[in-house]
């Protein structure tokens, strides 16, 4: 029986004031480590921009974020921007131990 991998989709989440290179380049690093284990086939990655009501100093509004976002990933056949978590009112913390 031929092994099958697992699909995963990678998912950031942060403010992205702005994206960057390196944000994108994260995903294509993480991406060929998790193919290179040989238990894993990547078939997204998914950037989730922080609601404005974050409150971090100097904050870009989150429809200007989202643009630059969408701008930076044009490109990419595989990463995309989702708004969920940018439009909510509250700020939606990501991950709680």
């Amino acid at each position: 029986m031929a092994n099958r991998r697992v699909p995963l989709v990678l998912l950031a989440c942060g403010s992205f004031n702005p994206i960057t290179n390196q944000h994108m380049r994260l995903f294509e690093l993480a991406r060929d480590h998790m193919h290179s284990t040989g238990q894993y086939q990547v078939v997204g990655g998914i950037v989730s921009p922080v609601s404005d009501s974050y409150g971090k100093q100097g904050l870009v509004q989150a429809e200007h974020r989202i643009a630059m976002a969408k701008l930076a990933l044009r490109s990419s056949n595989w990463v995309t921007v989702d708004e969920w978590e940018s439009q909510q009112p509250d700020w939606t913390e990501t991950w709680s131990p």
